[in-house]
C-alpha cells in the first residue's frame, strides 16, 4: 500500500542512511518497501542491497528526485511516502503512517504548511503533476528551498494532514544537536503526527522569506542576503524552514 522514499545525495548518505533505516526497521517497515533515491551520481543505476531498493540517480533534484525516478521508472505502489535521510522514526511510525482516511486522498501531508515535503502521494496523483514533476529536474541548492512542498502544499487540491494534526505539530526537542558528528549547527524537531524526528541544519537562519503574499505559498521568495532588508522590517525573516 504505501513504500517508503528516503532522499538523499552522493555527499552526505554515508552519515545519513545508517540512521534513518534501522530506525525504520524498528518501527516495522519491511525492507521490500525501502527505497532509497540517492542525488548526484553521475549515471542512474538501480541495485537492491541487504533487501532494500537504491536508486542512484543521474541528476541532482533534491526531494523532487523520488518523484522524477518514480514516474520516469514507473515505479507503482499506491502511496510513496517522502522521507528525508536526516530524520528518524518512532516506534509508532507505522501504525501512523498506515492510518491513510478511507477516502484515499491524493496526498497526506506529515503538517500543515511547511512540510518539507514529507507525507504520502498517491502515485495516480503524482501522475497529473507528471509536467510540474519533471520541470523540476536538477533544481537544488535555493531553488530547492522555494520548490519545497511544491506538489503536496502549493498544488490544488488541498492536502489531508495525518491523523488529524490540521495544526503546524512541529516541537523542537533541541537547538544543538548533529546526530552526524559533524561541525554544522542542527536543530531537532519532532512531528507527533507521525512519531517522526528530523534533524534540520536549515530552518531559516540563513535564509529568510523575502516576499510572500498572504494565503499563497507558491509566491514565497527567498533571499540570502540580510542586506535586502537592512532595516528589519521584514516581518517573515525569521520564518522557521
Amino acid at each position: 500500500m504505501i513504500k517508503i522514499g528516503i532522499i538523499t545525495n552522493i555527499k552526505f548518505y554515508e552519515k545519513t542512511l545508517p540512521s534513518v533505516i534501522p530506525s525504520l526497521l524498528a518501527a516495522g517497515i519491511e525492507k521490500e518497501d525501502i527505497h532509497i533515491f540517492n542525488n548526484g551520481h553521475k549515471e542512474y543505476r538501480s541495485i537492491v542491497e541487504d533487501g532494500i531498493t537504491h536508486h542512484y540517480l543521474d541528476h541532482h533534484s533534491n526531494e523532487n528526485g523520488l518523484f522524477i525516478t518514480v514516474l520516469e521508472k514507473e515505479l507503482y505502489s499506491e502511496y510513496w511516502f517522502l522521507i528525508h535521510d536526516t530524520a528518524r522514526v518512532g516506534p509508532n511510525f507505522k501504525t501512523l503512517l498506515y492510518n491513510i482516511p478511507e477516502s484515499k486522498p491524493e496526498k497526506v501531508a506529515m503538517t500543515t504548511y511547511p512540510s518539507c515535503s514529507m507525507g504520502s502521494y498517491r502515485y495516480d496523483y503524482l501522475l497529473t503533476q507528471k509536467e510540474k514533476i519533471f520541470a523540476l529536474k536538477n533544481e537544488w541548492r535555493l531553488a530547492a528551498l522555494t520548490n519545497e512542498d511544491i506538489i503536496l502544499w502549493k498544488t490544488d487540491p488541498r492536502p489531508v494532514c495525518y491523523n488529524g494534526y490540521e495544526e503546524y505539530c512541529r516541537q523542537i526537542i533541541s537547538m544543538d544537536d548533529n546526530w552526524f558528528g559533524t561541525s554544522t549547527k542542527r536543530i531537532t524537531e519532532y512531528y507527533p503526527s507521525l512519531d517522526l524526528y528530523k534533524n534540520k541544519s536549515n530552518w531559516g537562519q540563513y535564509v529568510y522569506i523575502k516576499s510572500v503574499k498572504l494565503n499563497d505559498p507558491s509566491s514565497v521568495v527567498l533571499s540570502h542576503d540580510w542586506e535586502d532588508d537592512t532595516e528589519n522590517t521584514n516581518p517573515f525573516k525569521y520564518r522557521k524552514l
